[in-house]
């Protein structure tokens, strides 16, 4: 008796991968753009949650809180601690209350001369440089593809975050 073989024959598997492939050209880069919109999406929600955090922390220590980047450089990460001396650094004794990681790669953060290094809220939630100056500002959120709508947080006087989101484009 004559077994029937089971399986794919040559024609049949090639045509299934090239159909495969063509799905998977298809699918990547919508991918990698959703990918991409998150990212900025997640950094820009971590980093209005930590303003907010240190503008509260401010009011209810009534003392200064910096969220600093320390070398000009969002994208490096930033620190928030109590700034008990008013002298713009963490020194030894003032209290570290939160820490940021550098940001993934691709998301680009860069802010405004104001705002371009630090952050400062003092006692009564205002945002004032270190010299006594009301402290307004832009922080600029973008994607390095340039494919990404650019978002922007603009920090009043007041202290307040505003959101503001932008066409795509580089930063």
């Amino acid at each position: 008796m004559y077994r029937h073989a089971y399986g794919f024959t040559l024609p049949e598997l090639l045509i299934a991968l090239s159909i495969l492939t063509l799905l998977a050209s298809l699918g990547v880069p919508g991918l990698q753009q959703f990918i991409g919109g998150q990212q900025l999406v997640a950094t820009s929600n971590m980093l209005t949650a930590t303003l907010a955090f240190a503008r509260s922390e401010s009011i209810k220590r009534r003392q200064p809180v910096l969220v600093d980047n320390g070398d000009n450089n969002w994208i490096s990460g930033w620190k928030v601690y109590v700034d008990v001396n008013n002298n713009g650094q963490l020194d030894g004794g003032e209290p570290l209350l939160q820490q940021e990681g550098p940001l993934p790669s691709g998301i680009i953060l860069k802010g405004n001369t104001p705002v371009r290094r630090y952050v400062r809220y003092t006692s009564l939630g205002n945002a004032k440089l270190l010299g006594g100056a009301f402290q307004a500002g832009t922080l600029t959120l973008c994607h390095a593809s340039g494919t990404q709508a650019v978002r922007q947080l603009v920090l009043s006087a007041s202290g307040r975050l505003r959101r503001e989101r932008g066409e795509p484009g580089p930063c």
